[in-house]
């Protein structure tokens, strides 16, 4: 058990107390008000001691370096290059003790506590965590591979990350589990001056898990944030990926692909803020929902008065592969300034029947064809994947999603 600082512990307080009064996240056409995110399983400790744990072998091997992997907001195993010298990794409980000077202005900073039901509920219910802490003038060319696995009870998970001026880091999280208890996970990003921050994610959670996921990020001036989503749970989800662009020339681009099928519902929303002049935001979103699935993208670019010179981008698409399937993109652009660049495209279809009838001519069955065309609609996304081993197991996924 986490033993948390008195601070830390008013704030569980305070979330506990406003809870109720609280609504849950807004989710646009997904109807949510029935699902069961306040039911919690207590957390045990997990047993392991720097060993990869059986259910994430597939996915690292004592060879690679810079991999980090937490079991039940424990690190388990970790092994560092010495391209990290200098970098804090922190759990939960060594930030709140050897490095809380540093964590302490940041945490629930960029995020806030009452935001909505799910976020007071995370902060009241704080099991896990993981602190990274770039300094100033550090470029850090190798990616930090991290797995969050949840292994029992309920995952509480808190993630914060601050890159200094003049910084560079990449960072690849992905999330997994073998149980059913429910996820509730906030990510905090700091990108400071001229800093850039590669950020990508991939989530697989069992169809028996329920999760709200909030990311969030602050982007200073002439600074970069690069993300790429995979959203490839097989349970309800709702996601949340919001960045505030506050200095002058910053720079957020978010890519997300998502696959939904069962009767899975899975809801995301990707909103970038401009709060300052001449800053530049892009949103690209792709999509399969089928079976009994409905997925629904919310695209949202919001251009403050008096951030001249901005530039608001995003694309939504979604494809339908059964009749009994659904999927949504809202686009939404919300300008306030005359002097800016702003535009959105949006669409949802099936299968094109001519791009069919021309591969079967091709001499392939209706299915191979089908798979073919489904690919070519994800493989943009996959391709401005950099890492070479995660772009590898987003088509290994997408691939099973695909032909279940």
């Amino acid at each position: 058990m986490i033993q948390l600082p008195t601070w830390v512990q008013q704030m569980q307080t305070e979330a506990q107390s406003v809870m109720p009064s609280l609504k849950l996240p807004k989710a646009d056409r997904t109807i949510i008000k029935n699902w069961a995110f306040e039911a919690i399983e207590v957390q045990t400790p997990s047993t392991y001691n720097n060993e990869i744990p059986s259910a994430v072998a597939h996915l690292v091997s004592t060879e690679d370096q810079n991999v980090v992997i937490l079991c039940d907001g424990k690190i388990v195993y970790q092994n560092l290059g010495i391209a990290f010298d200098g970098v804090i990794i922190a759990n939960l409980e060594e930030a709140l003790t050897k490095h809380e000077a540093i964590f302490k202005p940041y945490f629930m900073n960029v995020a806030s506590v009452d935001t909505n039901r799910l976020t007071a509920l995370h902060m009241a219910q704080l099991n896990s965590g993981l602190f990274i802490h770039v300094p100033k003038n550090k470029v850090v060319k190798e990616a930090l591979n991290v797995i969050y696995l949840q292994e029992n009870g309920s995952l509480f998970n808190h993630t914060l990350i601050v890159a200094e001026p003049n910084s560079e880091f990449k960072y690849i999280e992905n999330y997994c589990n073998t149980v059913s208890g429910n996820i509730n996970v906030i990510s905090e990003t700091v990108v400071k001056e001229n800093a850039q921050v590669d950020y990508a994610a991939m989530d697989r959670l069992t169809s028996e898990t329920l999760v709200y996921n909030l990311r969030k990020a602050r982007v200073e001036a002439n600074g970069r944030l690069l993300v790429s989503l995979g959203a490839l749970n097989d349970g309800n989800t709702v996601s949340e990926n919001l960045v505030s662009l506050v200095g002058q020339g910053a720079h957020a681009e978010v890519k997300t692909v998502a696959i939904a099928e069962g009767s899975q519902k899975q809801n995301i929303t990707v909103n970038i803020e401009h709060l300052a002049p001449f800053t530049e935001g892009h949103i690209v979103n792709h999509g399969i929902s089928k079976d009994d699935a409905q997925l629904t993208f919310n695209g949202i670019g919001k251009i403050h008065k008096g951030m001249n010179g901005s530039n608001a981008q995003q694309e939504s698409r979604a494809m339908i592969l059964s009749e009994t399937a659904r999927a949504d993109a809202n686009p939404i652009l919300l300008i306030d300034e005359y002097d800016v660049k702003a535009g959105h495209a949006a669409g949802v279809g099936k299968i094109d029947e001519e791009q069919l009838y021309y591969l079967m001519s091709r001499g392939l069955t209706r299915r191979a064809a089908e798979v073919l065309i489904i690919y070519g609609f994800l493989m943009p996304f996959i391709d401005e994947i950099r890492n070479e081993s995660i772009k590898a197991e987003f088509e290994k996924v997408i691939a099973r999603k695909i032909n279940a």
